[in-house]
């Protein structure tokens, strides 16, 4: 398999601004940054690991994945369109997301052969995160035509101020053929991960994270 993290750019809604000083993607975790960690995680599955950045930033360079700079995109699905398998699998992690262990475990080894859209469906009782998450999403050579033509959809109509919601939710909706505006998942294509792994899209789900605080073994 392909294995794409994304990291490319900030969004004008970024909330996490400057906190460490450093891109959220390389927040500090276990005495890592958090984008080495999941190098390495992926490492583990595949030796096909891209990183999508912004461009001229040495400190998206890891040792053993390939770092790629698309340039401004409306998704990090179109970002890293470029660089989907053309023969095999492709998995797209996002880059702000500490994942455990057991959730890079189920990521890489769902065998299906469909779209697949890993994440939590409501709040998190292990982070105290409020609201829903997408981790990660899988698809093969096979489903490229399908996403093209729902991205197409889904840009469009976040581009019209029809829907504001993140572009992955969109896109499930989409592919599900359920309302843009409603929050509903259908298994699959989700699949649910509902343990410690976590987004950190502000400092505060940084700082009350257990694994920074160290209640998580890495």
């Amino acid at each position: 398999m392909r294995v794409i993290i994304a990291c490319a750019g900030r969004t004008p809604d970024d909330k996490w601004g400057d906190h460490l000083g450093v891109p959220k993607h390389l927040a500090p975790v276990g005495g890592e940054p958090l984008l080495h960690r999941t190098v390495r995680q992926a490492q583990g599955y595949t030796d096909e690991v891209l990183i999508t950045a912004p461009a001229d930033d040495p400190r998206y360079v890891v040792d053993g994945a390939r770092t790629v700079h698309p340039g401004p995109a409306p998704s990090e699905y179109a970002g890293s369109r470029t660089w989907w398998s053309l023969w095999r699998r492709t998995v797209l992690l996002l880059g702000d997301v500490y994942f455990t262990d057991d959730a890079i475990d189920t990521v890489m080894r769902t065998a299906a052969a469909e779209y697949r859209v890993f994440g939590r469906y409501g709040p998190s009782r292990v982070t105290g995160t409020r609201y829903g998450e997408i981790f990660a999403v899988s698809w093969w050579r096979q489903h490229h035509e399908l996403l093209d033509r729902h991205l197409a959809l889904v840009h469009a109509a976040r581009a019209a101020g029809t829907v504001t919601r993140p572009p992955g939710w969109m896109l499930l909706r989409s592919i599900q053929g359920t309302p843009l505006h409603r929050h509903q998942v259908r298994r699959p294509p989700f699949v649910d991960v509902d343990d410690a792994t976590d987004d950190f899209d502000c400092p505060a789900d940084y700082d009350r994270h257990p694994a920074v605080r160290r209640e998580v073994r890495r």
